[in-house]
């Protein structure tokens, strides 16, 4: 088991202040590094830690730039510790055993091979369900816009209905009026 050391203990390692090596590590942290803290938030380093600060002390000796740097190394140690990961996934495929008590063993193109399909059908899967969300979902749209359009043509038509009926009556009552006054003012022709 590996254990760390604080920014005092590193700064003397490296030969610098540990005001400096704040510094640093914060600009290391910027370009998406974590160190790990202890209980009361002090950054703890390990040795791949001290090395890449080390690397930086080199870098910024040559002239670069404290955010070049801190990109630099902040990249280096990501890409160390991903292959570190990656590393032990394909030990754990080689040491895990099926029902058979079979070893299998992938080399590393096998393995990014076999994830790569995984995840291809993975994500073709997922893409034809969202895919059917989005019919059905369109389609449901569809049928509330029908059914409402449906709606406002039946209370149109009753509306026109009922005006014509009251049209209508208007139209009889004036004909009774006119009926009415022929009779009282009763022409012959």
């Amino acid at each position: 088991m590996e254990y760390g050391l604080l920014a005092k203990e590193v700064a003397l390692h490296i030969g610098i202040n540990p005001n400096t090596l704040r510094r640093w590590a914060i600009e290391i942290e910027k370009n998406g590094y974590e160190f790990e803290r202890n209980t009361r938030g002090q950054r703890i380093f390990y040795e791949r830690d001290r090395d890449a600060l080390s690397k930086m002390k080199i870098i910024l000796a040559n002239n670069e730039s404290l955010e070049n740097a801190g990109k630099c190394i902040a990249t280096t140690i990501n890409k160390t510790i991903q292959d570190k990961e990656n590393v032990e996934k394909t030990l754990s495929v080689i040491r895990n055993k099926d029902k058979n008590n079979e070893i299998y063993a992938f080399t590393k193109e096998e393995l990014q091979t076999f994830i790569g399909e995984t995840v291809e059908e993975h994500v073709k899967k997922a893409i034809e369900e969202e895919r059917e969300a989005m019919f059905k979902a369109f389609d449901r749209r569809m049928n509330d816009v029908i059914e409402r359009r449906d709606q406002q043509m039946i209370s149109e038509m009753r509306r026109s209905l009922n005006e014509g009926k009251k049209e209508t009556s208007f139209d009889q009552e004036q004909k009774q009026d006119l009926s009415f006054f022929r009779k009282l003012f009763k022409r012959n022709k």
